[in-house]
């Protein structure tokens, strides 16, 4: 298994990189009462929402918690400069892969960079370890998520992690002003495979998901609207491999490619166009099926020849990255053009 030496990888990678956080326990109603998290199983009914009221969180980075199946779940919000807490204001959500944490993929995407010159709002989940899930302490070995086929101790324990998540957007929505038509999913590896979850079973808040080296791995999946897709991955990728395949042992089971994985949503989102190529650099190539309902629900899939399981554009090239496809800024450059409707 490799899913060990890529924490270790990353944890070597993420020297040096510091995040200040504070905690504020505070809560202020917005205009709207919040989304009500859902019985299990259901969607939840999420607001208009026009505007906010009341809120006194400003920028910054901080670390929040909530309650849920009995446990303390913790995510952390980056808030960027000029945001106004009366204004709606877009949200990207970002899932860390297995074994890693949430303060490990703000690191690895540098999505909060990003944020702070396009002013979104950038969230970072934490994923259960097996200590957690079975409520024996914090030990963080293995964190991650119950994603249909992946993986580790949230996937053998069967979390209810959707759950998690309509808890945590709850919880959010009390705190910042998110624009609940524009708030979208990215994840690394499991949380790539758990971004994929998401668009099945909450396509009612999430607008669209970039996922990054996972697959979709729900059974079912019967999304309740077309969601836009864009999948990135290396056809070197050893731990979730590009071509698919069964080799995760205890940590999940049997995974479709990239390719079948993107076909899936190009068919549920009734795209009848011919594939085209959407960018090209270098060992970098995007494609995206057309003639979507609506014509903004794309399916697209960008292969990155000889990457291997790395987060596309990160800087460190000598284990299988790139330099020629930025995986945070096109994720955002997608998210920017598909809101829900």
């Amino acid at each position: 298994m490799r899913f060990r030496r890529t924490r270790l990888v990353l944890g070597v990678l993420l020297a040096g990189v510091t995040a200040c956080s504070s905690s504020d326990t505070s809560r202020r109603p917005t205009e709207d009462a919040g989304i009500v998290p859902p019985p299990t199983g259901e969607e939840p009914t999420v607001p208009e929402r026009t505007a906010c009221t009341g809120l006194t969180v400003g920028p910054g980075t901080y670390d929040w918690t909530v309650e849920h199946d009995g446990r303390t779940r913790h995510y952390r919000v980056h808030v960027p400069p000029g945001y106004d807490a009366t204004r709606p204001t877009a949200a990207v959500v970002a899932f860390h892969g297995l074994g890693s944490n949430e303060v490990e993929m703000e690191g690895l995407m540098r999505l909060s960079t990003l944020a702070d010159t396009e002013g979104f709002l950038a969230v970072y989940p934490r994923g259960l370890g097996a200590s957690e899930i079975n409520h024996q302490g914090t030990d963080g070995t293995y964190r991650g998520w119950n994603a249909g086929a992946c993986c580790g101790p949230a996937w053998t324990a069967k979390v209810d992690d959707v759950g998690f998540v309509d808890t945590l957007l709850s919880d959010l929505d009390t705190r910042v002003c998110v624009d609940t038509h524009r708030t979208f999913a990215t994840g690394f590896s499991n949380g790539g495979f758990f971004s994929y979850q998401l668009a099945c079973q909450r396509a009612s808040r999430f607008a669209a998901i970039a996922p990054v080296a996972g697959m979709e791995g729900a059974t079912p999946c019967n999304p309740s609207r077309p969601v836009p897709v864009l999948h990135m991955h290396g056809t070197a990728d050893p731990v979730i491999r590009y071509q698919g395949g069964s080799n995760l042992g205890p940590f999940g089971g049997t995974y479709p490619s990239a390719e079948e994985s993107v076909r899936r949503w190009a068919e549920r989102n009734g795209c009848t166009g011919p594939t085209v190529e959407t960018y090209q650099q270098g060992d970098s190539t995007c494609t995206a099926a057309t003639g979507c309902s609506p014509e903004s629900a794309t399916a697209s899939l960008c292969t990155v020849q000889g990457g291997q399981h790395t987060w596309p554009g990160f800087t460190d090239f000598n284990h299988g990255g790139t330099p020629h496809l930025d995986a945070t800024r096109e994720a955002w450059k997608f998210f920017q053009t598909r809101p829900r409707p």
